[in-house]
């Protein structure tokens, strides 16, 4: 396998308050992994530095080879990076379909566009029927289906998440693996952030701990579940 994402000595933050002190990690393409910690870690700034939501101040951002540490978000999608934001951002008056459609902005995506919404309502069933229907009116499950379809809609070469099962239904959080695990399965590298800890390291290649701002651990994802350190913070001792 080759690294497609690559961050060194990243630093990043919001005005005068730095939040990344240093965070250093790799995905290699066709892996998921993932990103735990708690809340105020630093893992949804580490993705919004990665699509360029908020700048680098510090270190380097290298994807598919070349470096994107300055690049604009538009570039970065363009490259085949995308990011499901934790908000999910969907047009809430807008129907499922034209929601989706709106995904198919990169150029590669426009000729598959239709054979890839088939495949967006083969993956998540309940969007096909309600495609007609303003995402605003969905529920929080199905908006997530809709953002994760949204984004399968460009096209990417790395799918980004960011808590893509927070607050939702347990059998609606085993749906959204699920479709996360057929999605790799078909090739797709994904890049996970995650509060689920024990079913994301199940489900993970490779994995990192963050914690003040900085990667402290890394491993399998077996590794990882069966760490000291993540099983007295994370999954109770």
């Amino acid at each position: 396998m080759s690294e497609m994402l690559t961050i060194d000595s990243l630093e990043a933050g919001y005005g005068e308050i730095q939040v990344l002190h240093g965070v250093d990690l790799s995905v290699e393409k066709g892996e998921i992994v993932a990103l735990i910690g708690s809340n105020g870690a630093g893992k949804t700034t580490t993705l919004r530095a990665v699509s360029g939501i908020i700048p680098a101040t510090a270190g380097t951002i290298t994807y598919d080879g070349g470096d994107i540490t300055d690049a604009d978000t538009e570039d970065i999608v363009d490259r085949g990076l995308v990011q499901v934001p934790e908000s999910r951002e969907l047009f809430g008056d807008l129907s499922v379909r034209e929601n989706l459609l709106l995904g198919a902005q990169r150029a590669s995506a426009v000729d598959g566009r239709d054979a890839m919404l088939d495949r967006v309502y083969e993956l998540f069933p309940r969007l096909e029927e309600r495609e007609e229907q303003a995402a605003e009116t969905m529920s929080g499950g199905e908006q997530q289906m809709l953002a994760i379809g949204r984004a399968l809609m460009g096209d990417p070469d790395l799918l980004v998440l960011d808590e893509p099962t927070e607050g939702l239904a347990p059998k609606l959080v085993q749906d959204v693996f699920d479709a996360i695990r057929e999605i790799h399965a078909e090739g797709m590298t994904v890049f996970l952030v995650e509060q689920n800890v024990k079913q994301t390291l199940s489900l993970a290649d490779r994995g990192y701990v963050m914690e003040n701002g900085r990667t402290t651990l890394s491993g399998t994802g077996e590794e990882l579940l069966e760490a000291d350190e993540v099983i007295e913070a994370y999954l109770g001792a």
